[in-house]
């Protein structure tokens, strides 16, 4: 018997010892270990993946409807299938759309079919989601559109990167009012109050007198520090009434005191100082609609040039800034001295860069600079003193789950948008896409699937950096949504060793104590 004891003893220790260097899933790290482990690392039972497969799983969603009595917007629990790959939002909002009702709540809107615009369906940038929607919105009562607008932002904001949702109408922001003057403001998650309270409240502000000051969420729109792009930051403003003249020059004032949350933006220049009149809305000619009138001086070229903005993502900004709150507002119209702004060649990291932008009679619509709309992702380099460094580096918002996408920024290493000095990066600079063979995902473990010749170069780097070069990799990738490990694969197969410091097969668990 006693000799039994000490053999669960030995074997209890043994386990123990094993979980420790092992982290139950981890690969293990050799580092500052003067031998080698010896111990056989946790047996995986996983497949390799040839291309970029099984990244979709069935999850629980949230669905925000009215009560079977129309009192309240309740929550319904329904069971989708979700990319890994994609933001959730869209395939959300079509389930949304989509449900019929039961016994304890009501369709979204039983008398008409709500779809999503085939024009940028959803856009998300930092914690701000766009949501456009089709056409057969316009048919809703403003009262049953509020509502609409009010079950969209509860259902989305379930999702822990979004805060605030627009809601557009055929890239329109459609206001509280027929004569679309009333400005919607941008939409925050609303469970407590009753349906009945939510209108009220929205009748009040359509009701109350033009020049009446109100308070609302606005979504303004800056051109990152690099110049590639713009990012959103959502705050509240307070605005003189429901002049849109006077909507826009309070927006213009916002833009040009910067951002307060975003960074990777630059200076903003003072706006209204270069506007040589007041900013005015005008019908559209030609197409119909509205648009706003903006007139800078001729010096307002060389400011933006000081300023290290391009022309191009200063009106983007403008833009999507304007075209978001300022309800019935179809595009904008720029003069920059006596020069209407009727084209852009924006730079970028996002398809179609180097390409002229032509706008129709000189009006700039939001569909115009869609491909300009960035979102920050988070990367980790080495900060050259043995520990990473988390990184916000902007990029397509389309692009921020994409497991593929940031593996070659990482790929890329340190760029001038990071405006972070003295990152480096951990990867061989001689890797590149066609080195990542294959993405899948096993319940919350990321599978990468990496190349001979990545393995032959990976194993080329000083064993010091070899931790650094794996968990750049890890914490990177485990900052998507529903990944909580990553399996190394190289030519389809695991790995003992490669520079002789980490023991490559098992699951990584991210690692916090590395990160400065």
């Amino acid at each position: 018997m006693r000799m039994k004891i000490k053999r669960t003893l030995v074997s209890a220790l043994c386990l123990a010892l094993c979980l420790c260097l092992c982290g139950c899933v981890a690969g293990v790290d050799a580092l500052n270990k003067t031998s080698s482990v010896t111990l056989p690392p946790a047996q995986v039972e996983y497949d390799a993946p040839t291309g970029d497969t099984n990244q979709e799983t069935a999850q629980s969603v949230l669905l925000y409807v009215p009560s079977a009595a129309g009192t309240r917007l309740i929550a319904q629990t329904e069971k989708i299938v979700l990319s890994a790959a994609r933001h959730p939002a869209e395939a959300t909002l079509r389930r949304l759309f989509a449900f019929a009702g039961n016994d304890s709540a009501q369709s979204l809107s039983p008398d008409v079919t709500l779809q999503l615009s085939t024009v940028n369906p959803v856009e998300i940038s930092g914690d701000t989601a766009t949501v456009n929607l089709a056409a057969s919105a316009l048919s809703l009562s403003h009262s049953d559109l509020y509502v609409v607008c009010q079950a969209i932002a509860n259902t989305l904001t379930q999702w822990g990167d979004i805060r605030y949702v627009n809601v557009l109408v055929s890239s329109i922001q459609p206001g509280l009012d027929v004569g679309a003057s009333v400005p919607a403001g941008c939409f925050a998650a609303n469970a407590a109050d009753t349906i009945d309270a939510m209108l009220t409240a929205s009748q009040t502000q359509s009701a109350a007198p033009a020049d009446r000051r109100i308070s609302l969420n606005a979504t303004l729109y800056y051109p990152t520090y690099s110049g590639k792009g713009i990012l959103a930051e959502t705050r509240t403003l307070s605005f003189a009434g429901r002049d849109k003249g006077e909507m826009i020059k309070t927006l213009l004032s916002a833009l040009s005191q910067g951002a307060q949350t975003l960074g990777n933006t630059p200076a903003m220049p003072e706006l209204s100082a270069y506007l040589t009149e007041a900013p005015a809305v005008q019908e559209i000619a030609v197409s119909g609609g509205q648009c706003a009138v903006l007139r800078f001086t001729q010096s307002f070229n060389d400011v933006l040039i000081a300023a290290g903005i391009p022309r191009s993502v200063m009106m983007a900004a403008l833009t999507y800034t304007l075209t978001t709150f300022v309800p019935g507002l179809s595009g904008v119209t720029a003069y920059i001295g006596d020069e209407l702004v009727s084209v852009v060649v924006p730079g970028g990291v996002y398809e179609g860069a180097d390409e002229p932008v032509n706008f129709q009679n000189g009006v700039m619509r939001r569909s115009d600079f869609s491909h300009f709309l960035l979102s920050n992702c988070t990367l980790y380099f080495s900060d050259g003193a043995g520990h990473l460094t988390a990184v916000q580096r902007p990029i397509p918002y389309y692009e921020t789950r994409s497991a593929r996408y940031l593996i070659n920024c990482l790929m890329q290493g340190p760029q001038p948008c990071d405006n972070a000095p003295g990152i480096q990066t951990v990867l061989p600079d001689t890797l590149g896409d066609a080195d990542v063979l294959g993405l899948g995902l096993s319940g919350t473990t990321l599978l990468l699937n990496l190349s001979q010749h990545a393995a032959a170069d990976m194993a080329q780097v000083e064993p010091a950096s070899e931790r650094l070069m794996v968990y750049a990799l890890v914490n990177t990738l485990t900052e998507l949504r529903g990944v909580s490990g990553v399996c190394f694969f190289f030519a389809g197969a695991q790995r003992d060793s490669l520079a002789g410091v980490i023991y490559w097969p098992g699951v990584f668990l991210r690692d916090g104590s590395i990160v400065q």
